[in-house]
């Protein structure tokens, strides 16, 4: 006996996706709500006590600002939504990280929606390139939302202000650490009694998931750096690898991919935390420790340990409490006078095995 094959109806497809569209808008208005409330509870606060300085805060919340990255839990987007909320307290702004208090992930595309439904009165946003985040900073500005973009911009769009980096002079920095590995790398050759490599193969790591004309910046700036001041024997290849940097296991199996090849690259340029500490991990795991140098990003305290342990040759650290700070302010300073610096660069500085001791001491006394 044949089984009959099940068919369905155009009213039970309907049916079907008029359910699924139903759900969605559940979600989403719960959701919506979630921070709605969170809004007027902000907006009527009183007294706010301000746990992690220890101090008690008289000042009326009548503000509430977002912080948008669905990579929220690194260090670094600790380090620079500390900064705003402690400089939102001082101004009169709750400032809150968006998605923390959520059960399911969201991307930045679906929080920047979020925040827009909830009529915040403030967006910092970690920004791309993309068609589909300048809509959406262009819908929030034109609601009366302003829009910071912070280390990740939209440079075409209505934001009112970036906070980041200067990617070209970020990639300067980074052409500088090539130059001078080459310059010990010949020096070396000079003293040993074997014949050393004559060729560095370096490689940038690229977010092949990010429409960001910063990665291009940083990668104009080390091209140029290497090209101008390289006047030693050695020859230097730069090239670049795209990574998955969607989440940390597709980051993990892109570089690890990498040292997978036949020929590992002698310097690796990481442009993130999460790219340094899955390459540092890398070398340790392939037993390339002592044949690769990393150049990293950021001053965990991890990243600051692969430094003293002679694992990662140097980082660049970014005042992200400073980022932050700038971010709160660029949205204050434009809801009082309507003007703004449309650029707002942090602090950047090298840490090498000449001071990372000083760093270490710090974080120590932090953790205490």
């Amino acid at each position: 006996m044949k089984k009959r094959k099940r068919r369905y109806s155009t009213k039970n497809i309907l049916f079907i996706y008029s359910a699924m569209i139903l759900i969605v808008a559940v979600i989403s208005f719960a959701v919506s709500m979630y921070f709605s409330g969170n809004i007027k509870a902000a907006r009527h606060a009183g007294d706010v006590k301000d746990s992690q300085a220890g101090q008690d805060t008289d000042v009326a919340l009548d503000k509430y600002y977002v912080m948008i990255t669905s990579d929220r839990d690194l260090d670094f987007w600790k380090s620079v939504y500390e900064g705003a909320r402690e400089e939102g307290l001082k101004k009169g702004v709750s400032v809150e990280m968006i998605g923390d208090n959520l059960s399911e992930s969201y991307s930045e595309i679906e929080l920047m929606e979020i925040a827009i439904a909830s009529k915040v009165d403030g967006i910092i946003v970690y920004a791309d390139e993309s068609l589909e985040m300048r809509t959406l900073i262009d819908e929030a500005v034109g609601k009366g939302i302003p829009v910071v973009t912070v280390y990740g911009d939209n440079a075409n769009s209505s934001r009112i202000c970036y906070v980041g980096v200067g990617s070209y002079n970020l990639g300067r920095e980074y052409g500088k650490q090539i130059v001078k590995i080459a310059r010990e790398t010949e020096l070396s050759n000079t003293t040993a009694s074997t014949h050393m490599n004559d060729v560095i193969r370096v490689v940038a790591l690229i977010n092949s998931y990010s429409d960001n004309a910063n990665q291009s910046l940083v990668w104009s700036g080390i091209q140029s750096t290497v090209m101008s001041d390289n006047n030693t024997q050695i020859q230097i290849e730069l090239t670049q690898a795209y990574v998955d940097n969607r989440n940390t296991f597709t980051t993990e199996e892109s570089i690890r991919d990498i040292f997978r090849s036949e020929e590992a690259p002698d310097v690796i340029i990481c442009l993130n935390e999460t790219d340094t500490n899955c390459v540092y991990q890398s070398l340790v795991d392939y037993n390339k420790v002592g044949k690769a140098s990393i150049l990293g990003y950021y001053d965990s305290e991890s990243i600051l340990k692969g430094i003293s342990r002679n694992v990662i040759y140097s980082t660049i650290s970014v005042d992200t409490h400073q980022m932050g700070v700038y971010c709160v302010d660029a949205i204050k300073e434009y809801e009082e006078t309507g003007n703004i610096s449309q650029y707002m660069p942090a602090d950047i500085t090298l840490i090498d095995k000449n001071n990372v001791s000083d760093y270490l001491n710090e974080t120590e006394e932090v953790t205490e």
